[in-house]
């Protein structure tokens, strides 16, 4: 990689072209400096790569073009518009923008993508993250495929190296039961006076309550939740289970109309979502 340095227009930002093959790439050396510790290391070190721009840097272990590109690009922009536009699916740019990323060590990259877990890119994610030692990215891909556990299980994968461990299935399970154990209360406490939270402190009071959650500090019972599905409204009677610390609400009826339903939720704690899952194929 070679670099060849130019005065801005009107003696503005200096800018940097970073020659990699037979391509060219201007890259505001400012940005450079500030955005990666390995550019800002050479320029500050006084070697002779840094103060003469038309020296060759040979940059070791196989960066690829597509890294390069994407790197400077944030640097350049400091966003990731072009996996942005991948959508929900993995992005196949992943492993050469995380290649590049911790090569070049671009640190507000790398801790920009901790917020860009999603169930599409989750395994890649933590599987690159292991390969190139970011714990960071590591612990956050944990702690979403935790959160949403059931959702990684289901999701279908055909690459090997992207298989859930049995091991690693373990682990996700355990981490999803952290934190203080709650006890849960199920049924109808209409007019029950020891359950029951105090007036006002739900947006539904005035409807009978069917879940509730013991609060230690408080020593009261409060809501379960406070985004109950309107589904769930003014229904009694249904199966509930608890699996992997989610919970699944199934049936019952609507105590306005005595009909039975066949709909189906899950609740998960993790992340205080409710969920619509496929119905039931009778009433009950």
């Amino acid at each position: 990689m070679e670099e060849e340095e130019e005065e801005g227009a009107g003696g503005g930002e200096e800018v940097v072209q970073i020659r990699l093959g037979d391509k060219c790439y201007p890259v505001c050396k400012r940005k450079l400096i500030e955005q990666s510790d390995y550019f800002r290391a050479l320029y500050r070190s006084g070697m002779r790569e840094a103060e003469q721009g038309q020296e060759e840097q040979l940059l070791r272990g196989g960066l690829s073009a597509l890294g390069l590109e994407l790197v400077l690009d944030f640097i350049n922009t400091s966003c990731l518009a072009r996996l942005e536009q991948e959508g929900e699916e993995e992005p196949p740019l992943l492993e050469e923008l995380v290649e590049a990323a911790s090569y070049l060590q671009v640190t507000p990259l790398l801790r920009l993508l901790l917020s860009q877990v999603r169930l599409g890119n989750c395994l890649e994610l933590h599987h690159l993250a292991q390969v190139y030692g970011l714990q960071d990215l590591h612990d956050a891909c944990l702690d979403f495929m935790a959160s949403n556990y059931h959702q990684v299980l289901r999701r279908p994968d055909t690459r090997v190296h992207l298989h859930l461990p049995h091991a690693l299935q373990q682990h996700l399970k355990e981490r999803r039961m952290r934190g203080t154990a709650t006890l849960v209360a199920i049924g109808d406490f209409m007019g029950t006076s020891s359950l029951g939270p105090s007036p006002g402190c739900h947006p539904q009071a005035e409807a009978p309550w069917s879940m509730l959650r013991y609060d230690e500090e408080a020593e009261q019972w409060l809501p379960l939740a406070n985004n109950l599905p309107p589904d769930l409204v003014n229904v009694r009677g249904y199966g509930s289970a608890m699996l992997d610390n989610y919970l699944f609400i199934i049936g019952g009826y609507r105590i306005t109309t005595s009909q039975e339903i066949s709909a189906a939720h899950c609740y998960n704690p993790c992340l205080n979502e409710w969920s619509q899952l496929a119905s039931m194929n009778q009433k009950r």
